[in-house]
This record gives C-alpha cells, structure tokens and sequence, in this order.
C-alpha cells in the first residue's frame, strides 16, 4: 500500500469487552465506550446471492442454481477464473502458506481470543490481516478508498465483463505478487464504473479464504462516534466518502463462529481528523485492547502531522504487530513495551530513504544474537523488518 494519505476498513465478529476489576459500575461505563456492538450469538444464515458474487469476482465456480451460472460459463469467465487459480496457487503455497506457519509459532498469544484486531492503513487488504490473524471476531480496517458498493451482477453481460475482470486483476495485482497495495494506483482502480470502491475486492478475499457471507451492510459513523446502519450504498468519492463504511458477516465454510470486517474510508492526518469529531470520537471509544496489524503504511506514523492516530495506536493496544514503515522506533518506549524484532532492517526503499532509522538499525545490531529469520516478504523492501510490541 504505497499511500499518500489513510483509509479505514473495519472487520469484526463480536464486540470485545474490557473487565474492570470486578467493578460493575465501571464494567458498564467501558461497555459503553466499544465502538461497535455485535450480539454474542447470530443465527448463522448464508446469504447465498452475496457468496456468489464473492465466488464469482474471486474466479471460483458457482454451481447451476445460482442467477450468476450463466454468466461463469462466459469465455471472459473462464480466462479470467483460470489466471486467478494459476495466481492464487502459487501464492498459497508460496508466500501465504510461510506466514501462516510463522504466525502459528509466533503470534500465538496474539491470537489466542483475540476479539478485536485494528488495521489502520488497510486498503482493502483482508488477505494478509486474516493470514496473520484468522480467528478475530471483529476486523478494523481503514483508509482512503471509498467504501462503493456490491456490484450489481444483474446488468453485467459477456462484454462488460472483459474490462470489470480486468479492473479487478489490477486492482488485486500489487497485493498478490508485491504483498501491499499501491495507494495511487488503488485510487483509480476503486473508482471507476467497473469496481466502484473497496467492497467487491473485500469480497473477492473473503471468498478466496475459503468463507461464505451471511450479510453486507452500508453504514456510517453518528455524531457520538458509533456506528448506525443506512439504507444503501452510496458510491461517493473523495471527502464524501469518509466516515462511511461496510460491514461484511461471513463464517469459514463449515464452521458456525461468525466473524466481521468493518471497513471505512477516512483521512486521519492530524490536519483533516482535528475536523472530524465523528473519527474522533469512534477512535476515542475503541476498545482499549486491540491487536494492531501495520503493513507498508508510507512511513505515515513517522511524521509528526500524523501523531493523533500514532497516539491511538499506542494507548488502545495492548501489543501491535509492524514492518519498520509503521510506528517509528523512537517512538516505542522499551519500558512500557516488550519488543521482539524479526528479519533484517536494510533501511526504508528509496521513495522513503528520508524515514531511514538509526536507533532502530543500532536495535537490530545490538539484539542480533535474539532475531530469528523470516523466509517470506512482509512490507516494501527486498528484505523485511518486523517488529511485535507487547504492552507490559
């Protein structure tokens, strides 16, 4: 995600819960502060014509009773499906097979019930959030990318096709064969006529994580910072998109747990969030113990005109997990957190060399002896840099 500016997408299942000592009272008044309330139990229902979208972006088969059956047995289908299988296969067993095996050794405590993981700067990047963390109630994601809107398969015809699948390959391209999106070029490919914003790639991950979707809703954020419902999906761009969102409810296949992205469009540069009480006060009340996932985030949490969301991260997390383009090391105080760092810290790629750390690179000499290796890419460089901070 080369981005210029943020984005926020929000997944999640359920709304976690801080306990207060065995205070009541206090329980209550922390109750109040989640940002987003889901039920405990939901009847797990598959909404059948949203899987089938999914399946159908994602190149996956969708059987003879689906509205979309004739539409797979296009030639623009089948090319299409057949370039998404040849990529996605190889990126199973390459890439994303080897962050799940280091997550399932490193991250287990991480994961262990964990409710609510925050993604800032996400674009619509599901893929590596649900590789890393694949049992979170509640996904937070967010970012510049409008929200848009469930594609509208009904008015799609042979031709047509062609060019959506094409707007959705590029779309998808970066995250696959690089691990990140770019920013500049997410920002055209989300907004056009053919992949009108950031809910039919989500769809597209949901269902090639091997996942059914039970219900997508539109909402937007209130005056006191919590969510509420709307009616439809608007396809609005720019300042017109932020503080709205999505919510997608899907469970793995199979399974019963169901599980909920969010994902929201906002600009939280310290110049634009001052304005934005609505952010805010949504940022104010999440709940105080997020795992935070940062990847290829521009080096945004270095500058000092992006300190509100770095003091967010910083105060709601209890552990935050990053390549070295998210919180800059001098601002992570040792005798606050426990910092384990992975890999190997080169310095930043040249679009970023200004964000070059020296403390960081010291950290890395000074703790040589206890870096373990990574053998996958994680982040912009040819090497990677990782960092997990845990709030003592």
């Amino acid at each position: 995600m080369l981005k210029k500016s943020i984005s926020v997408i929000v997944i999640s299942c359920v709304a976690s819960f801080i306990l207060s000592c065995g205070n009541s009272e206090n329980k209550k008044t922390t109750e109040k502060k989640d940002t987003i309330k889901v039920a405990k139990k939901e009847k797990v229902v598959i909404n059948k014509k949203f899987t089938d979208i999914a399946m159908f972006v994602a190149g996956m088969a969708v059987d003879d009773k689906s509205e979309l059956y004739k539409l797979s047995k296009t030639e623009s289908f089948k090319n299409y499906s057949a370039q998404t299988d040849s990529s996605w296969g190889k990126l199973e067993k390459g890439r994303i097979s080897k962050m799940k095996g280091w997550s399932e050794k490193e991250l287990v405590d991480l994961n262990k019930d964990l409710k609510t993981l925050f993604y800032p700067f996400s674009g619509p990047d599901f893929l590596h959030v649900h590789t890393f963390f694949p049992k979170a109630e509640k996904y937070i994601l967010f970012g510049l990318e409008p929200v848009g809107s469930v594609p509208d398969m009904k008015s799609m015809t042979n031709e047509t096709l062609t060019p959506f699948f094409s707007s959705l390959n590029t779309s998808i391209q970066d995250a696959v064969s690089l691990s990140f999106f770019k920013t500049i070029d997410m920002s055209k490919e989300l907004t056009t006529s053919q992949v009108p914003g950031i809910t039919p790639v989500l769809m597209l991950f949901i269902a090639r994580t091997g996942h059914e979707i039970i219900d997508i809703k539109p909402w937007e954020i209130r005056d006191d910072g919590k969510i509420t419902y709307i009616d439809k999906f608007t396809n609005l761009k720019g300042k017109e998109s932020f503080n709205k969102g999505v919510e997608i409810s899907f469970v793995e296949k199979g399974d019963s747990v169901v599980q909920k992205l969010y994902y929201f469009s906002a600009d939280v540069s310290d110049a634009e969030i001052k304005n934005n009480t609505k952010a805010t006060k949504f940022f104010d009340n999440l709940d105080e113990n997020v795992i935070t996932m940062v990847k290829s985030a521009s080096y945004l949490m270095h500058k000092s005109y992006f300190s509100y969301i770095r003091n967010i991260v910083l105060k709601k997390s209890k552990a935050f997990f990053q390549d070295d383009s998210g919180i800059a090391f001098r601002y992570i105080d040792r005798k606050n957190w426990n910092v384990k760092l992975y890999g190997k810290y080169n310095g930043p790629i040249k679009l970023f060399s200004k964000c070059y750390e020296k403390d960081l690179k010291e950290a890395y000499i000074n703790d040589s002896l206890k870096i373990k290796p990574i053998d996958f890419h994680y982040g912009y460089g040819k090497t990677s840099a990782l960092l997990i901070a845990r709030k003592k």
